[in-house]
């Protein structure tokens, strides 16, 4: 059995050393592809949660827009609280102006108007301000449309 040691040439060894070797890559790139697929998802999340908040501005500015044809047009910020606590702010404009303004109408005839109206929506907690959300902004939201009054 003396004879039978001498001639091992440790090759045992080096074959298990390459494949520790190739699990421990393996194992390092299925972290990184886990690591990179939770902040997509992190960030698809805080899309989704800018996205509903814009939506929120711009529903709220579309039904008091809608109440009257001749509402006072004019930017608001509006804090937007979801059920998790988590409160974000959308900056909501809206600009009115009468369409064929240059006619002469009688008081009590009608009169057509257009809104523009903007969402912007930031997740920062801290955006206060106008200037704030309009430098953190993560969703924007545009929508028009046409109105009849009266004069």
């Amino acid at each position: 059995m003396v004879h039978l040691a001498r001639n091992q040439s440790g090759a045992a060894l080096v074959v298990s050393l390459i494949i520790l070797l190739l699990l421990t890559v393996l194992a390092i790139s299925a972290s990184n592809t886990s690591s990179l697929q939770e902040r997509m998802a992190f960030n698809a999340q805080e899309n989704n949660i800018a996205f509903q908040t814009a939506e929120s501005g711009l529903a709220s500015a579309v039904t008091t827009a809608m109440s009257t044809c001749a509402a006072p047009a004019g930017a608001s910020i509006q804090p937007v609280t979801y059920a998790s606590g988590r409160t974000t702010r959308t900056l909501v404009t809206v600009t009115y102006s009468e369409l064929d303004s240059d006619l002469t109408v009688a008081p009590g005839s009608p009169i057509l108007g257009r809104y523009d109206i903007s969402s912007r929506a930031s997740i920062d907690p801290d955006a206060t301000t106008a200037e704030d959300i309009e430098a953190s902004t993560h969703a924007l939201h545009r929508q028009g449309y046409r109105c009849l009054g009266f004069n």
